[in-house]
């Protein structure tokens, strides 16, 4: 019985199943080692590193760049080779409208038949440049058929599809054509040859335009065309490029 009782003493409280170094193994172990915070340690918690932030003003600097270059480009393109215009009044109807924005172009031009064209009229009655078609250059003759609305250059009757023909209505309610205006031009004058150095231009909208057929305009030197049209930028609905024959 004895025995017995020394045995269940020995499982209980042996001490011999200690750890290597000397601890039961309920004894707490021993703390950890503080960690010291080092400088850097501290900044990386707060700064971006050097070559980091390198980056970052390299990138910006390189949009900048861009930036900077896209803005003299455009600067550059619109003092030497562009312009932007826009539409006064309702001369080129159908084709162009009041208020229509237009880049214009004198580059490498030559004004030929079928061209719409900003004109600086040297006449203190035009404040503004104006917008008309060429329909004749030097040395083309022009003639017309003021009843018919027909524009006849060097005997060649022109097809003119963009023509805003003036209509009223009759008596018995049917549209009735107008005659076209002839301003100034005397009947016994006709036809007219285009001087040298010069162009003979007219409005789409004819019975609402000023233009050669005026003495207040007249055949325009060629030196006072700013440029030709070549794209309408507003409104944004009919964005594109304008073409000879008014589509």
């Amino acid at each position: 019985m004895d025995d017995n009782n020394q045995n269940i003493e020995d499982i209980n409280g042996d001490t011999d199943f200690d750890d290597e170094d000397g601890r039961g193994y309920g004894s707490e172990p021993d703390e950890l080692p503080e960690i010291t915070k080092t400088q850097a340690m501290a900044d990386s918690e707060y700064f971006v590193p050097a070559e980091e932030e390198t980056r970052a003003a390299e990138i910006l600097f390189d949009w900048i760049e861009i930036f900077s270059s896209a803005f003299l480009t455009v600067i550059l393109l619109f003092t030497f080779i562009l312009r932007l215009v826009t539409v006064q009044g309702p001369s080129m109807q159908e084709t162009l409208h009041e208020r229509d924005n237009l880049i214009i172009s004198h580059l490498f031009f030559s004004p030929k038949q079928g061209d719409i064209v900003v004109i600086q009229v040297p006449n203190p009655q035009y404040s503004t440049p104006i917008i008309k078609r060429v329909i004749a250059t030097e040395g083309q003759t022009v003639d017309f058929n003021f009843e018919k609305w027909e524009v006849i250059v060097d005997g060649i009757t022109l097809d003119e599809p963009y023509i805003n023909y003036d209509y009223v209505t009759g008596d018995k309610g049917e549209r009735v054509l107008r005659y076209m205006k002839n301003d100034e031009i005397p009947i016994e004058s006709l036809p007219i040859t285009v001087g040298a150095g010069r162009i003979f231009v007219m409005g789409d909208n004819r019975n609402q335009s000023s233009d050669s057929r005026s003495s207040s305009i007249g055949q325009v030197d060629v030196r006072n065309v700013v440029g030709r049209v070549l794209v309408r930028v507003f409104p944004f609905d009919k964005f594109g490029v304008v073409k000879p024959d008014g589509t």
